[in-house]
């Protein structure tokens, strides 16, 4: 299997959540060769104040230009890519800041990097992706989660496959594909060209870069036995959903000329938090 895995980790704030994901690394069958974190206006991280460092591995930690009303997240995982190719990296893990890896994820996640001509996928790049399962609040701060019992502590979220362990299933619901835990070979992200870095905060990059795999001939696959766990963190309020999925939709209009139907829309829409006009447009955000 290549030796060369990087993990991406794109973070503003909940430093328990990071410091988790770091004890997570540090427990798993195949340690990274660099974890690259991306400070989004997070001041104490960029300034180094946060013990993430090890020796086992290389720690790298640059930050990426924010606005605070709405996180780059697709910039920032660009520019982790760039960093963690730089530093020698051949496989590409990214993880949400509040994502804790379970102790197989990057081992499964790199040997289906490495058999990926035996496994059956079509030709073109591929998207890995494994279950993100859900934890509740975690019982004692100060002690964090028992790593190995996050199996036991959480829940599947809808949607998510139960596979055997090294079983590869490609997904042909391009929509649930989530950033939450995925992998690819540095050779696939190039090919695709990385996220479209237009999108400022969370929502429709993810679809728009699953249309570009999809364009590109690519594939999404799931990885059995690659399992993340993610810590609760607070939800969006309506009104920076209502902001982002206005904006969104008008980039999704000047990239494809088109206007974009995403569950994530729909359920906006069926809460009263947007509205479609009578051509089912979503309204463009007010000029600043």
């Amino acid at each position: 299997m290549p030796d060369t895995v990087a993990v991406l980790t794109m973070s503003r704030g909940h430093h328990d959540h990071l410091l988790a994901q770091v004890d997570g690394l540090s427990v798993g069958t195949t340690p990274p060769a660099v974890h690259v974190v991306i400070s989004m206006g997070d001041r104490d991280l960029t300034r180094g104040r946060l013990p993430l460092g090890t020796d086992r591995w290389q720690t790298v930690v640059k930050p990426v230009q924010t606005d605070r009303r709405a996180l780059p997240y697709a910039a920032a995982r660009n520019l982790a890519a760039e960093l963690a190719v730089d530093a020698g990296a051949d496989v590409l893990v990214f993880l949400h800041s509040s994502v804790i890896p379970g102790p197989r994820t990057l081992e499964r996640y790199a040997r289906a990097v490495a058999e990926r001509d035996t496994s059956g996928i079509p030709d073109g790049p591929v998207v890995w992706c494994s279950p993100v399962l859900r934890l509740p609040p975690v019982a004692n701060p100060a002690v964090g989660y028992p790593l190995q019992k996050l199996d036991e502590l959480s829940r599947r979220a809808p949607g998510a496959p139960r596979l055997a362990p090294g079983e590869i299933r490609v997904e042909e619901r391009s929509h649930l594909f989530s950033p939450g835990s995925f992998a690819m070979s540095a050779d696939d992200y190039a090919e695709v060209g990385g996220f479209c870095a237009d999108y400022a905060g969370p929502g429709l990059e993810t679809a728009d870069f699953a249309r570009v795999l999809d364009r590109a001939g690519g594939s999404l696959a799931w990885v059995g036995g690659a399992e993340a766990y993610r810590q609760p963190t607070e939800p969006l309020t309506p009104e920076e959903e209502a902001r982002y999925a206005r904006r969104h939709a008008a980039t999704w209009r000047e990239r494809w000329d088109e206007e974009p139907d995403h569950p994530w829309l729909t359920r906006l829409v069926a809460e009263g938090i947007i509205q479609r006009d009578g051509s089912g447009r979503i309204p463009d955000p007010p000029r600043r």
